[in-house]
């Protein structure tokens, strides 16, 4: 049988070839490669953003109108450079300028009657003193005519108690007595009337000064009341031109005019209208929007991320480099705003503006492909069971 089969078992030995060994061998080696990356290899894991776009590091700032009025000027164009500060729409003040104009008259009197005031008190004060003194030259007067009477009539009445002493021991007629007798009352009653006279002096002096001094104080008082008038008007002044300037609409920040409503002179505008927007310039920044139940966790500060502008591909112009500058803390309108820093790296060809539009794809993680099929293959089967749980939930009755 040996015999017969001879060439079989030559053929068998033949196909045991050095040939069919190789490639035996770089199979295996090729597997034993490939279970290696699968199990120990690293792919980076990258989350991209719903939407993204350029920005200027400074919010453009809207220009609106802070009162309503019609539009009597206008001095602004789009894509204009503006400085902070510069007019660029003015309003209608009309009736503010006149309230402002007639308050500024007014004031101007205030001054002048604050002065003449002043003047009168002056004139006042002098009179009060001139009456003092001539109120004290008087009594003076009538204190020397007082003791002059004081004086004849004690020698009145002396001489006629001698005399009433002779009449009775009729040395002296009774004619003589009674004549002295009178002449002392005589006396008498002109000394009570130089003393009524001096108190009547004396009161009608002091009316005058208290009249004087009344005057004196309901002018400072109209003073007072005139240097309140003058504040006041400041005051109201002041408020004028503030409602003056917000008829004139301003830029709020040096930069670009990037959008500006079509509003001709003549047109009214309302209060918080927007008429326009200021880009600021300077550096730029890359925002993006994220689902949260994606990144939240994952994206972090630093992580590096690259964005593909939608106007310029990125096969023919690349992509522009960054890195996370930071996190938002609070979803808004389901989404998770994430910002970034452009690398400096030159990008060729492209001219970054304020609101290029584009995605940006963020670094998160780094895994090896057994687990990142194996936590796909996880979310699968998650996904299926949360499909099919509702279903399988039993109707309580």
């Amino acid at each position: 049988m040996a015999a017969l089969f001879s060439r079989t078992t030559r053929s068998l030995n033949k196909d045991t070839s050095a040939l069919a060994l190789t490639c035996w061998l770089l199979g295996g080696l090729f597997l034993a490669a490939w279970l290696g990356w699968f199990g120990f290899a690293r792919i980076t894991v990258y989350e991209v953003s719903s939407k993204a776009r350029l920005e200027v590091n400074q919010s453009a700032h809207p220009v609106v109108a802070q009162v309503a009025g019609k539009i009597i000027a206008r001095s602004v164009s789009l894509g204009q450079q503006v400085k902070a500060g510069d007019l660029l729409v003015e309003l209608d003040a009309g009736s503010e300028k006149l309230r402002l104009q007639e308050e500024q008259a007014r004031l101007q009197s205030l001054p002048g009657q604050i002065a003449a005031l002043q003047q009168e008190i002056t004139s006042l004060t002098q009179a009060k003193a001139d009456d003092y003194q001539a109120s004290l030259a008087a009594s003076h007067t009538a204190k020397s005519r007082q003791r002059e009477a004081e004086a004849a009539l004690a020698f009145a009445k002396d001489h006629e108690q001698r005399l009433t002493q002779l009449s009775a021991t009729g040395k002296v007629a009774l004619v003589e007595s009674l004549r002295a007798k009178s002449e002392a009352q005589k006396l008498g009653s002109a000394k009570d009337a130089l003393v009524s006279e001096f108190n009547r002096l004396s009161f009608d002096t002091q009316t005058r000064i208290n009249i004087n001094q009344a005057k004196i104080e309901n002018l400072q008082g109209m003073i007072v009341k005139l240097k309140g008038d003058i504040e006041t008007g400041k005051i109201a002044i002041s408020r004028l031109n503030q409602e003056i300037e917000k008829h004139l609409v301003r830029a709020p920040t040096s930069g670009k005019i990037g959008d500006l409503a079509a509003f001709p002179v003549g047109a009214y505008v309302n209060a918080g209208e927007k008429l326009g927007t200021v880009v600021p310039e300077g550096g730029f920044r890359m925002v993006g929007d994220f689902n949260p139940s994606a990144v939240l966790g994952k994206i972090q500060v630093g992580q590096s991320a690259r964005m593909r502008l939608d106007g310029f591909p990125w096969t023919q112009y690349g992509t522009v480099p960054a890195r996370v500058s930071q996190v938002a803390t609070e979803i808004r309108d389901n989404l998770l705003r994430v910002e970034f820093t452009p690398e400096p790296t030159a990008v060729t060809g492209i001219i970054l503006q304020h609101g290029l539009p584009g995605t940006i794809d963020v670094s998160v993680e780094r895994l090896t492909p057994a687990l990142l099929i194996l936590r796909s293959a996880g979310q699968l089967l998650q996904n299926a069971t949360n499909k099919l749980q509702p279903a399988l939930t039993v109707p309580q009755s």
